[in-house]
């Protein structure tokens, strides 16, 4: 009996061990066979040990050297420049580097940590200076990660939309460049504790970046500190410089008005006597420029100073009204000529009506009386031209569009060809 007891015990002791070999060997091949299995448990392990040691509200090195963090950011997509409210947008992914010897671990495999995970971790506290409205995109998660290296290197990268002021100079608008700048700043920590540094090798952009009546002609960075009555703060810049694009308004402004001025030009071609037609085109040449001006004003700021679209829109303004004026003038010449027919008329035969029993109208007579007083009394030298309604036209027709041509002349290379100040 006592030697089969014994058999049984033998039994069960190489069953045990044939049931732990078998375990052995199987946590082995998962080890061994799995890749990086057991680099993951390991990094698993050890960074959550440094997390637990790991207080958030304070700053790496803390007491000692400043932390340097470095900002890269990839622009998404800009969205339409404002001069209205002198703003622009943009999407961007906005990334962060820094180091934290706290959270080092040993391995060879970073972490990555998303949305309110990394809430547990130091993360430096940067703002955006001159920031009208921004917000994080969540859909469908929360944009938001966080990678953790074995060396304690931190890498976070956030999605979000900027509503930047950019201050404007409309001096030379439509035909102006504008600088927009992005600025950085930690908001609690001057530069004892945390410097910012952006290198223009951390700038993204879209290659079809497509901007409405703008173009992105270039954009660099920025390093520089800010003092405020708390201390000196590192300031981290990207500029970004835009030049408009002239097309829509060549199109929508400028060649609608050149219209208008040469609509108002042919008043001088229609007689002085047809007073409903030049008076027709006079006032709606003169209303349609002004309406065009206040739609355009609409548009844009008061600004104190005038711009390139104000000078020209004035200009032609300008020129309509002096077409019409221009109507005036001939029509009190008109009446003036008229006076001086009919009182030569009578000293000729003051007992008859001019013009009737010889078969002549006295229109056609006046038209006579009209040329001879324009053009031979000149040309017999008589002293000073007598001016009239048609040699005030005739003059006009030359006068007018060589100085509006004399303008253009200017006013183009003056705004085009002048740099920025």
């Amino acid at each position: 009996m006592e030697s089969c007891k014994v058999l049984e015990n033998r039994r069960d002791i190489c069953t045990t061990y044939r049931v732990c070999s078998t375990v052995m060997f199987v946590l082995i091949a998962v080890v061994f066979l799995t890749p990086n299995g057991s680099s993951a448990l390991l990094n698993s392990s050890t960074l959550e040990d440094s997390l637990n040691k790991h207080d958030r509200r304070f700053r790496p090195n803390h007491g000692g050297s400043p932390v340097n963090v470095s900002i890269g950011i990839h622009v998404e997509s800009l969205s339409a420049i404002k001069e209205s409210t002198m703003d622009y947008s943009m999407t961007i992914f906005f990334r962060l580097y820094w180091e934290d010897a706290r959270l080092a671990f040993d391995g060879e495999q970073y972490e990555t940590f998303a949305g309110d995970d990394m809430n547990n971790i130091w993360i430096p506290d940067i703002f955006f200076l001159y920031e009208k409205n921004a917000k994080h995109h969540d859909v469908t998660v929360t944009n938001r990660m966080l990678k953790v290296f074995p060396n304690g290197g931190l890498w976070m990268s956030t999605r979000i939309t900027l509503m930047l002021a950019c201050n404007m100079n409309l001096v030379k608008f439509p035909m102006d460049r504008q600088r927009c700048s992005v600025e950085m700043m930690s908001y609690a920590y001057t530069t004892r504790d945390v410097v910012l540094v952006v290198k223009k090798e951390d700038m993204e952009v879209e290659d079809k970046l497509e901007i409405p009546r703008f173009k992105l002609t270039k954009h660099y960075t920025d390093n520089t500190l800010v003092t405020y009555s708390t201390g000196n703060f590192s300031c981290a810049i990207i500029h970004f410089e835009f030049a408009r694009q002239l097309q829509s308004y060549v199109l929508t402004v400028y060649v609608p008005s050149v219209l208008l001025v040469i609509i108002a030009w042919l008043s001088f071609w229609i007689d002085a006597e047809a007073a409903p037609a030049r008076v027709s085109v006079g006032v709606t040449t003169v209303l349609t420029v002004t309406t065009m001006t206040s739609g355009i004003q609409e548009t844009l700021p008061i600004v104190t100073y005038a711009k390139a679209m104000d000078v020209w829109l004035v200009t032609c303004q300008v020129m309509v009204f002096l077409c019409f004026l221009e109507y005036a003038f001939a029509n009190y010449l008109l009446l003036l000529e008229r006076r001086r027919f009919y009182k030569r008329n009578r000293k000729k035969q003051p007992d008859a009506s001019f013009g009737r029993g010889n078969g002549s109208s006295p229109g056609a007579a006046f038209f006579a009386f009209n040329y001879e007083l324009t053009f031979l009394d000149i040309n017999r030298g008589a002293g000073a031209p007598i001016w009239t309604a048609r040699y005030l036209d005739k003059v006009s027709r030359w006068i007018f569009p060589i100085a509006f041509v004399g303008f253009n002349l200017f006013y183009w290379p003056f705004y085009l060809l002048t740099e920025d100040n």
